[in-house]
């Protein structure tokens, strides 16, 4: 729904008011008037002697006019409409926001923070696409790679995502930088999950298979410029994927949270740092598969196995998350920034992160620990 739109609406809205109001008039005995935004005469009075058929004839004249002033109307609106225009999303909408007016102008829409013009939104795998459906003038550049200062990095995780789909698809890798010495345990959650092995948190299922998020991953969930989270949405669809079934058998077997001393050892630890910056690698409180507690599945659990921020966050502290590493070069930085920026699905106006809007799936995911790792000079 587009200007036009709203505009034929609220013409079209007019005129059955002004129809009702006749409909329902006990008599017309008025002196003319005049509309100046039609620019013709609405309402003729007649003597109020004659109020049978006379009556019937000036209400259908009435209609009559009214419609054919309210259809003189839409052409105007389609020449505006007509009037070539970027590729945006609500340029009312923002007005009235930015002008604070928007009930005073009848902006509905954007009081409650809701942008038209859906399909004027730019291509959603388009880098330079926006989370609001607006082009942005320039591509983003990420922000400054985060101090090392103190920390040792044991391990290296390049993290390689397929964006989009078909002809539109293109790659994006992160260099990530591990703080082993700091939360040793912590670590090697991550290690298992990122390496070729996978994590694995029991032994005895009938049927089972390592979390893995090379291949079977993928960038779950965006708040814009805020942070980024990546996971296995499901154990079970993984499974079937590296079986090339459409579906796990039915004795599949998801794995569990970690539990036990696993557990007590990623409580014990304390974050290496806090989340002031972007590109910091962060894992929940009780580690990686304890995201959230709103699905008691197992084969959900790691759908939020770890975040990466796109800014300062400081709430993450007060949530106790802890971070366990970071980015380590300019161009995972810029990717970091184009990725934070990307359209999100929203259910509700105001809704301010959601999932991507097109396919982010981890494509590959290689560690390398320390020991092999190419000597610096």
């Amino acid at each position: 729904v587009g200007f036009l739109d709203k505009m034929m609406i609220l013409c079209l809205l007019l005129a059955s008011i002004i129809t009702h109001v006749l409909a329902f008039s006990p008599n017309l005995n008025q002196a003319q008037s005049y509309s100046p935004h039609l620019g013709a005469r609405l309402i003729t009075g007649r003597p109020s002697t004659k109020l049978n058929n006379d009556t019937d004839e000036t209400r259908r004249s009435i209609l009559s006019q009214t419609l054919l002033s309210t259809s003189l109307l839409i052409p105007s609106f389609a020449n505006a409409a007509s009037v070539p225009v970027q590729r945006a999303v609500g340029s009312g909408e923002k007005r009235c926001r930015e002008e604070g007016n928007c009930l005073e102008t009848f902006e509905l829409d954007g009081a409650v923070g809701w942008n038209w013009g859906g399909t004027e939104r730019c291509d959603a795998s388009d880098p330079n696409c926006g989370p609001d459906g607006r082009v942005r003038e320039e591509p983003l550049v990420g922000k400054p790679v985060p101090d090392l200062g103190s920390f040792e990095i044991t391990h290296v995780i390049d993290l390689t995502l397929n964006i989009g789909s078909g002809s539109n698809a293109y790659i994006e890798t992160l260099k990530m930088g591990l703080y082993g010495n700091n939360c040793p345990g912590l670590v090697n959650e991550m290690v298992d999950m990122c390496g070729k092995g996978g994590l694995v948190t029991s032994k005895n299922l009938l049927l089972g298979a390592p979390v893995r998020i090379g291949g079977y991953g993928a960038l779950t969930y965006i708040k814009p410029d805020e942070r980024l989270e990546f996971g296995v949405a499901s154990q079970k669809v993984a499974y079937a994927k590296s079986i090339r079934k459409a579906k796990a058998p039915d004795e599949f077997v998801p794995q569990p949270r970690p539990s036990g001393e696993r557990l007590e050892l990623a409580r014990s630890e304390s974050s290496a740092r806090q989340h002031d910056a972007a590109g910091l690698i962060s894992v929940p409180k009780e580690g990686i598969g304890y995201g959230t507690f709103l699905s008691g599945s197992d084969d959900e659990a790691y759908s939020n196995a770890f975040q990466i921020t796109a800014a300062a966050a400081p709430d993450m502290d007060k949530a106790g998350r802890k971070v366990i590493g970071q980015l380590l070069d300019a161009k995972s930085m810029d990717a970091l920034a184009r990725l934070a920026g990307c359209p999100t699905r929203k259910l509700l106006p105001t809704q301010t992160g959601g999932s991507p809007l097109f396919k982010m799936a981890v494509d590959e995911s290689v560690v390398i620990a320390k020991s092999d790792l190419a000597p610096t000079e």
